[in-house]
């Protein structure tokens, strides 16, 4: 009797597999977003994934949503296939349990992600969750350098040619500014508006990240707002004395006007696209090659005559140092299945998953399609003039068509030299590769260990630092706004205040549960 069955389940389970492999092209949905960019089925990487899987898959996002958090909980978590980031994936499937272990799949349907898991484990270790399981399938990351500091090089030959630039800045050694030498270029900016714009107004400094600019400022006063290591012990920089120091600068840059006045206001625009083609920014910090962009001919009809603006080292601090905040994460979003998908559909998808590990499918991804997108000879890769081309920038370009979408798969550095300028590559190379006197990179080279991949949380601890980290932003953006707005002065009396709430809120919790994880 036992054998009989047993016969009936391996038949079963030789229909399903047959059934994938031969049967009818499944209709499938996607929630994938990234930079504004949303899955669009006429993506010319994606229909390569599709008919190699055998899958007709359609995008839930439209082009008029904006508010991908909302949608995601109210009707993305429910498409066969989500792209989410990390600790999203993973908390929803420890918490409510939609998503699959993949681990099984990967096994038996996915042999090109299999041999790299196999050959890679410490990225296998990044893919698994705290309960041991694969959840999700990353987009794994290439090259180091993210941001940097660029300011207005037009602007500064302009204040050189009617010496007005400030004492002891040299045009041509913009790479040797102190962090006082950069608040007078930029007090420089805003005294000789009419020098250098026609425009109603000049913002000195702007970022266009209100989520991080306040941090990556205080970056040039030795502090952070992120949670960072002291040797092995976590610590909240948002709450330690030197921030507070950072916070007294910062506010007093901004009631001299150096400082965009809406620093902290998430925009769903692109600040250097406005402020360069209004003429009115001048200096910021931001993605090293797409801001090298702006110097090609793509904006040249929208910007001034003359327009460059230049990456510059970071200054040197107080105590001698350089230091760039930002590194790139190890990995980007990952892709999981929803548990309510057939079997036969799984395995579609696990396919459509291993398609991106294949050779193929690594191009795909990277470059877009051969011999349209791109050349290849050897392992030297050249755009074609679709992506290459004075109408939109190649990331752009490359978006549009699907590749560099955060699909699972492996993203390679060689398609960002393939469209970097040759002053970008050399100020990729300064950032990644200058040390100071003392021997420490410019990059902070700590900046991945307390985030994902390297930190994964039991539910539990999920919820309670998800919790925790809310309130404690609540209290963060508020008090900031009062600081540099000069609504609160920053005295013994608000500062201690300000500690004490974020205590409340829960800063004690989340250092304590995630030092819970640090080896």
């Amino acid at each position: 009797m036992k054998k009989k069955i047993l016969a009936t389940a391996l038949l079963a389970t030789s229909l399903v597999t047959l059934a994938s492999c031969g049967g009818g092209t499944s209709e499938l949905s996607i929630f994938l977003y990234q930079d504004g960019h949303i899955y669009n089925s006429d993506m010319d990487v994606y229909k390569k994934a599709n008919e190699y899987a055998g899958i007709s898959l359609e995008g839930v996002l439209q082009k008029y949503d904006t508010n991908y958090d909302s949608i995601y909980n109210l009707r993305g978590k429910d498409a066969n296939l989500v792209v989410n980031d990390q600790d999203t994936i993973e908390a929803t499937a420890l918490k409510d349990g939609i998503f699959l272990d993949l681990a099984p799949l990967i096994d038996e349907h996915a042999p090109n992600l299999k041999k790299f898991f196999d050959e890679n484990p410490e990225k296998k270790a990044w893919a698994t969750a705290s309960d041991g399981k694969i959840y999700g399938i990353p987009f794994y990351t290439d090259g180091q350098t993210a941001k940097a500091f660029f300011v207005r090089q037009d602007w500064i030959n302009t204040l050189d040619t009617n010496k007005k630039l400030p004492k002891g800045i040299d045009k041509s050694k913009l790479n040797d500014l102190t962090v006082e030498q950069f608040h007078d270029l930029l007090r420089a900016f805003k005294n000789n508006k009419n020098l250098l714009t026609t425009a109603d107004n000049i913002y000195p400094y702007f970022d266009r990240d209100s989520d991080f600019a306040i941090s990556e400022l205080a970056s040039l006063w030795g502090a952070t707002a992120e949670y960072y290591l002291d040797g092995t012990t976590v610590k909240y920089g948002a709450i330690q004395p030197e921030f507070r120091k950072a916070m007294e600068n910062i506010a007093q840059w901004y009631k001299e006007g150096l400082i965009e006045p809406d620093i902290l206001n998430k925009s769903t625009e692109d600040k250097r696209v406005t402020l360069f083609a209004q003429n009115s920014g001048g200096a910021t910090h931001d993605w090293l090659g797409t801001t090298y962009s702006f110097n090609d001919d793509v904006y040249k009809a929208n910007l001034v005559e003359g327009f460059e603006v230049v990456c510059i080292a970071p200054p040197t601090r107080s105590d001698g140092t350089k230091h760039e905040p930002t590194i790139r994460k190890q990995i980007g979003t990952v892709t999981a299945i929803n548990s309510s998908t057939s079997e036969e559909d799984q395995i579609k998808l696990m396919r459509w998953i291993d398609y991106w590990f294949t050779d193929e499918g690594h191009d795909t991804l990277n470059f877009g399609i051969e011999n349209v997108h791109f050349t290849k000879n050897g392992s030297t890769y050249t755009f074609t003039d679709k992506i290459i081309n004075d109408r939109n920038t190649a990331l752009t370009n490359l978006y549009n068509i699907g590749a560099q979408l955060q699909s699972p798969g492996c993203q390679t550095f060689t398609y960002e030299e393939a469209w970097l300028s040759e002053e970008a590559k050399t100020a990729m190379s300064l950032y990644q590769d200058s040390k100071n006197a003392d021997g420490t990179p410019y990059l902070n080279v700590n900046y991945n260990k307390l985030i994902y991949p390297n930190i994964k949380l039991t539910n539990e601890d999920y919820q309670k630092v998800n919790t925790s980290r809310s309130g404690v932003n609540n209290v963060y953006l508020e008090q900031i706004n009062k600081w540099l707005k000069g609504t609160q002065q920053i005295n013994d009396q608000t500062w201690d205040a300000y500690v004490s709430a974020m205590q409340k809120a829960g800063t004690d919790t989340i250092t304590s549960t995630i030092q819970k994880y640090v080896k």
